[in-house]
């Protein structure tokens, strides 16, 4: 089983941490001196808010979802078609996409989640690479590998600047980091983590199982979609290769480096996965060897990853008892009657 491995949620309170890096968020803007590092700043989040939801459905509830980049394309395609088919603006086109993805993820959610194991991984792998294929081939609804254009965003008729829509960006990551944060110390991050460890156990406690899984993968489903509605402001086009397997590595990739199971896992994974093949360019040739190496010594050192070394210390204390047991009035009075 899993769970040995992956650190328990938390139950202190604190949203501190979040506090503060939400206000590295903030700040980022009036440090950085380019777009093009904005840019990846932005892809930061992006993949953040992707990986949060995959975080809780296979860190914290032990489904193992390989669909997360299908779900991630079908909210950017339908952010975008929204907008360019039937004309719609972009807050409607928004929630729009959201409810389109929550009804298709809890639809193919139904069946699949009767399997387990490598078997649900391979199911909704090959739900992925369906819609891949369906993204490529259906030219004249998708566009085929040149995709689909998405309007630029505006602001009283005049287009928001990339700063603008780098505090789009912050503002959803933020929403999605508290609701994250939320139910990982909440009494349903326990039981998502009892899910994890043992359905049956979790089952014979009374937690509905099977409910909350689907929940979960809802949940999930709509974060993708959130990243991806991210991708289409930030990049003004959709196309196939958002569900493509560089996506699933990625993502695949910040869970190792981040930590799966844990609080910041997903920002922490991010930003190396962002940052490190920028600076990886300079090994030439061997980049690719390099950042092998870079995962492989993860997997070997640091299994909990980077969020794990900040917040297992805390997690695997040993806690008391919550009902001290008191001694018997013999034991009190040394065993006089």
């Amino acid at each position: 089983m899993i769970g040995r491995s992956i650190p328990e949620a938390p139950r202190a309170p604190t949203i501190i941490p979040v506090l503060c890096i939400l206000a590295l968020g903030i700040a980022l803007p009036f440090v950085l001196t380019s777009g093009f590092h904005l840019r990846l700043a932005m892809l930061v989040w992006i993949y953040a808010i992707l990986c949060m939801g995959f975080n809780l459905l296979y860190g914290f509830s032990g489904q193992i979802s390989l669909g997360q980049p299908a779900f991630y394309a079908i909210g950017a395609y339908a952010f975008a078609m929204l907008q360019v088919k039937l004309g719609w603006s972009p807050v409607p086109s928004f929630f729009g996409s959201l409810v389109f993805v929550a009804i298709l993820s809890l639809l193919i959610g139904l069946p699949l989640l009767r399997l387990r194991t490598h078997y649900l991984a391979m199911a909704t792998l090959a739900f992925m690479l369906i819609q891949n294929g369906v993204a490529n081939r259906w030219i004249e609804f998708t566009g085929g590998q040149s995709g689909v254009a998405v309007p630029p965003l505006q602001w009283d008729g005049e287009q928001i600047g990339r700063t603008g829509i780098y505090f789009v960006v912050l503002g959803m990551a933020a929403a999605v980091l508290f609701l994250h944060d939320f139910l990982v110390r909440s009494h349903l991050g326990r039981a998502m983590q009892a899910i994890r460890d043992d359905e049956t156990a979790a089952q014979a406690l009374g937690v509905r199982v099977t409910r909350y899984k689907l929940a979960i993968l809802v949940l999930s489903g709509v974060t993708a979609a959130i990243s991806g509605v991210c991708f289409g402001i930030t990049s003004l086009r959709v196309d196939p290769s958002l569900s493509e397997f560089h996506v699933l590595v990625s993502m695949l990739t910040i869970v190792v480096v981040g930590g799966l199971g844990t609080r910041f896992g997903p920002i922490l994974g991010s930003i190396i996965v962002v940052i490190l093949p920028q600076v990886l360019t300079r090994f030439g040739e061997l980049e690719t060897v390099v950042y092998g190496l870079f995962i492989l010594l993860f997997l070997l050192f640091l299994p909990h990853g980077l969020s794990g070394i900040l917040e297992r210390r805390d997690w695997f204390r040993a806690r008391k008892p919550d009902v001290v047991l008191q001694k018997r009035p013999q034991e009190v009075n040394g065993g006089a009657s």
